[in-house]
């Protein structure tokens, strides 16, 4: 009878042992990549049995038994941030080296603990966060035993935590304003993601900003503080402007900040570099192409994913601070190489 064919029945493991002539475990271990090793050549007639029967393995059946998915979370305070969607991308691709899936979603500290709940309800393998969790948000983790580790925070606390060394990069980029470019008066614009109360303790970067200009026997009254976007750098232009007219060289705490503080220099009357020197914290790849490219501390994203990745899906408990390097370009006064 027309209309009475009955639906084509799903391919299971156990169709793919009998074509390869192996045990289903085999066939597991070939989907998993382990617990245990398989021969090359076996591998090879499972993968050819998978690709004939067009075998897809069920992720829901394989989350019941082991209580964990193949999906990680990345939770990052501001997608739009071109430092964090560089990190996105660099733990995404470290994700799927690991063949696992990266979810990522966005949340102020204060505002983690539903998003944890939800990873967590959806047996997430573990949590990498960028912002900082609250203590509800650390409950949730906790009750449900999900690791977490914590990625680029500026004051990396208890647990674990992969992060850029963010007070000797910072000491690196005002001892070059200071050291080759001559300037004794170097401001510092911090972020900050309450900057009217000015009671955050400072971060590193703040930290490195000080030490160098006191190793240099240098005034550190040269401080405004704003958010964390490039419309708190456009309000520094203002500020350091009214405030801090001395200033012949300025450090910020993130490229989004420069971004933002060369777009406002424009209505104040000065340049960049010849009215004052800029040099910024984050390495992201919009750096190289603003007008004028900005000197800035890059942050080893690719390497710090990989260590937050791996650290996630087999824990050691041990945390990693990441070299950073100065990148110069004509922004501080430095001249392009060829």
């Amino acid at each position: 009878m027309a209309g009475s064919e009955s639906p084509q029945r799903a391919v299971t493991r156990n169709d793919v042992a009998r074509l390869a002539g192996v045990s289903s475990a085999v066939v597991s271990y070939v989907v998993n990549n382990g617990p245990r090793p398989v021969a090359d050549a076996t591998r090879a007639r499972v993968l050819d049995a998978i690709d004939k029967l067009g075998y897809r393995p069920n992720a829901a059946a394989r989350t019941l038994i082991t209580g964990r998915s193949d999906l990680i979370g990345l939770v990052v305070p501001d997608i739009r941030n071109p430092y964090f969607a560089a990190l996105a991308q660099a733990a995404e691709t470290a994700a799927r080296a690991h063949g696992v899936n990266l979810v990522l979603a966005q949340g102020a500290t204060g505002a983690l603990e539903q998003l944890f709940e939800s990873l967590a309800g959806h047996q997430a393998a573990g949590i990498i966060t960028a912002s900082l969790p609250e203590p509800a948000a650390l409950a949730v983790v906790a009750r449900g035993r999900v690791p977490l580790v914590r990625l680029s925070l500026a004051t990396p606390s208890e647990g674990t935590a992969i992060w850029p060394d963010y007070r000797g990069g910072a000491r690196s980029a005002v001892r070059h304003l200071v050291e080759v470019h001559g300037h004794r008066r170097v401001a510092l614009v911090i972020g900050s993601d309450h900057p009217e109360r000015g009671d955050e303790p400072p971060d590193g970067r703040e930290q490195g900003w000080r030490d160098a200009l006191e190793d240099a026997g240098l005034t550190t009254e040269h401080l405004v503080r704003v958010h964390w976007s490039a419309a708190g750098g456009a309000d520094a232009a203002r500020l350091l402007a009214t405030r801090h007219p001395a200033a012949t060289a300025v450090f910020t705490s993130s490229d989004q900040q420069a971004i933002g503080l060369v777009s406002g220099l424009q209505g104040t009357g000065r340049s960049i570099p010849d009215d004052l020197a800029l040099a910024s914290f984050d390495g992201s790849p919009e750096a190289a192409y603003t007008v004028p490219a900005l000197t800035t501390v890059n942050v080893p994203l690719a390497a710090m994913a990989e260590d937050a990745v791996a650290e996630l899906l087999a824990p050691t408990g041990r945390s990693h601070r990441h070299e950073t390097r100065l990148v110069t370009r004509r922004s501080c006064g430095c001249t392009p190489a060829a």
